[in-house]
């Protein structure tokens, strides 16, 4: 692997096929640790800092930040990785990218997690972009008022109560480090300027990647319901499932079942093409 050009940080480990995952706007690449030791049983997983975000690629200097942009830039330094195609999976912005990568033929396999990218309206989208801009006004005072009460799980659950329903197993760390990371997502007002303006994931039909989107049955930020249900005319051909008792962000929430998922997305893929060259 030559990886001397990758601009990102990233966490890279086990071996087989690789499987690439992605993380949510505002977050890094350590929202997927309870699931790493897993997955990494039966994959090189490459779990890269998207860019524009504490630790990622930068967003080049006068240049919008859309989700074609971090597109583009996640591709380039995922190949100055040495990797060329890779199973996708992502979770929220993740799960969006993860679509657009099986667009551009990236992606073998697909398991996207409660992705976003799927509003009907422009009151739809203006209703979750309303709330990630909430939390990032406020998490500067957030962060300071909670900083020594971190180490209890009541405070915790409370904190993650939105994204997750088990936010108690969010160890103090890495519930700050979460929070640092999306007070310096600096670029994260223009991204979601952009993303209104641009509209969601366009219509494309899913040929010849495998993909599954998961839905996260008590997701409160990208409830299936309001945002489920358009993504599934959008994405033609994809399959749909539930998360039963996971909240918008699962990996804390059912590690075992996330992984469970994807797996058997990534095992149908592998086993297809080990198939294929043996025929």
């Amino acid at each position: 692997m030559n990886n001397s050009q990758a601009a990102g940080e990233a966490y890279e480990g086990g071996s087989g096929s690789v499987l690439v995952l992605l993380h949510g706007l505002g977050g890094t690449w350590h929202i997927w640790k309870p699931v790493l030791p897993l997955l990494e049983k039966h994959h090189r997983i490459i779990a890269p800092t998207l860019p524009g975000h504490p630790g990622g690629p930068a967003i080049p200097d006068g240049v919008t930040p859309t989700v074609d942009v971090l597109a583009d830039l996640l591709i380039a330094d995922l190949k100055a990785r040495g990797i060329e195609h890779a199973h996708v999976a992502g979770n929220s912005l993740g799960g969006w990218l993860s679509l657009e990568l099986a667009r551009r033929g990236f992606a073998t396999s697909v398991t996207a997690l409660s992705p976003a990218g799927g509003w009907a309206t422009q009151d739809d989208y203006k209703a979750i972009a309303k709330s990630f801009r909430i939390v990032f006004m406020i998490l500067p005072i957030l962060i300071f008022l909670t900083a020594l009460f971190l180490r209890f799980a009541w405070v915790r659950r409370t904190l993650n109560k939105q994204g997750m329903e088990r936010g108690d197993r969010v160890s103090p760390a890495e519930s700050s480090r979460a929070m640092k990371s999306m007070r310096d997502t600096t670029m994260l007002p223009a991204l979601l300027v952009s993303m209104g303006r641009r509209g969601g994931i366009a219509p494309f039909k899913v040929n010849p990647p495998l993909v599954r989107i998961a839905w996260c049955e008590l997701d409160k930020v990208i409830p299936f319901a309001r945002y489920g249900k358009p993504l599934q005319t959008v994405v033609q051909g994809s399959e749909s499932l539930f998360l039963p008792g996971c909240g918008h962000v699962p990996m804390y929430d059912d590690p075992e079942l996330v992984t469970s998922v994807i797996l058997a997305t990534t095992a149908r893929v592998d086993a297809a093409a080990a198939g294929s060259i043996a025929a």
